[in-house]
């Protein structure tokens, strides 16, 4: 599986958050486990057009997404 390590801002306070996702593309599919520095692991599907941009680039995209939407300081 090839990886992705990034850090990310989160919400309007800015903390920074890391993250580290393996994943593997099936044709125009990216599936995905990722770990943060900050709450729970992350498993997933999404699918993305490599025309327009590289698988990597999709997985950090959707990372920055994950993790802009998510409020780990919250109890479920």
């Amino acid at each position: 599986m090839a990886t992705v390590e990034g850090v990310h801002s989160q919400g309007a306070k800015g903390r920074q958050v890391r993250y580290r996702v393996e994943y593997e593309v099936v044709g125009t599919a990216v599936n995905y486990r990722a770990t943060f520095d900050a709450g729970k692991p992350a498993e997933g599907q999404f699918d993305f057009d490599p025309a327009k941009v590289g698988a990597a680039e999709a997985v950090d995209g959707c990372m920055r997404n994950l993790i802009e939407k998510s409020d780990w300081d919250r109890s479920p």
